[in-house]
């Protein structure tokens, strides 16, 4: 079972392959708004890298949020189109899930992980998770708000992984480790996660699928002036 795992709900555009022995490749590129120019691009250079073509996949696993709206969009729009094309199942996966997962195996002896993005105006996208007996699952469901709740869950032994390190570590009182996110927004990781699902016969309508937003999308115009 081979999966291609799509990851666009930040800044980060990666694709990666996984198969039943894990993570096979991994390509990405980190630069705002390059998104809907580069994904195509990357999953093509994946596949080649691999010598595995389009329709030899057997799923698509793709992130559904939170963050990034328009990364979000592309992300799932391209994803929906692959599985369209080709016939083949649609997996979601909450972007903060994969993190977690990319956190717990660069950090294998923590105990807690925090994932928190920016979600702008004050607002933050939120969820925390905990390993127990060799697993770990998430006790902070996916939420918004501001940082007092994830900090008064940041203990000592915890990754907490954001895109605004700086007003974490200002905000913080905690020795636990803070992290820059970027590094753990990863397709191979998120195709790990949905090769799991697919297991387990988990998989999402396409037509039916809509990103995890959390937040209202605002469009703010700027006031006419006479």
């Amino acid at each position: 079972m081979t999966i291609l795992g799509i990851e666009t709900s930040s800044t980060v555009c990666s694709v990666g392959l996984a198969d039943e022995s894990g993570s096979l490749a991994e390509h990405s590129l980190v630069e705002s708004h390059i998104h809907s120019e580069k994904l195509l691009t990357l999953i093509q250079e994946i596949c080649e890298s691999q010598k595995i073509k389009l329709p030899q996949l057997d799923a698509i696993g793709v992130s559904i949020g939170p963050g990034s709206f328009t990364g979000l969009r592309i992300g799932l729009s391209t994803a929906k189109g692959l599985c369209f094309a080709l016939g083949k199942p649609l997996i979601a996966i909450p972007a903060f899930e994969s993190i977690a997962e990319a956190v717990f195996t660069l950090h294998p002896q923590i105990d807690r992980v925090i994932v928190c993005v920016d979600a702008k105006q004050g607002d933050f996208y939120f969820s925390a998770y905990e390993k127990k007996n060799g697993t770990y699952c998430e006790f902070l469901p996916v939420q918004i708000g501001n940082l007092t709740t994830p900090l008064s869950v940041f203990t000592e032994n915890t990754v907490f992984v954001t895109d605004r390190m700086d007003q974490v570590k200002k905000s913080s009182g905690t020795s636990g480790v803070i992290d820059n996110i970027l590094s753990y927004c990863r397709g191979d990781v998120l195709a790990r996660i949905a090769i799991d699902k697919m297991k387990t016969g988990i998989t999402s309508a396409p037509e039916n699928l809509e990103p995890m937003y959390l937040k209202d999308f605002v469009v703010r115009t700027q006031a006419k002036t006479r």
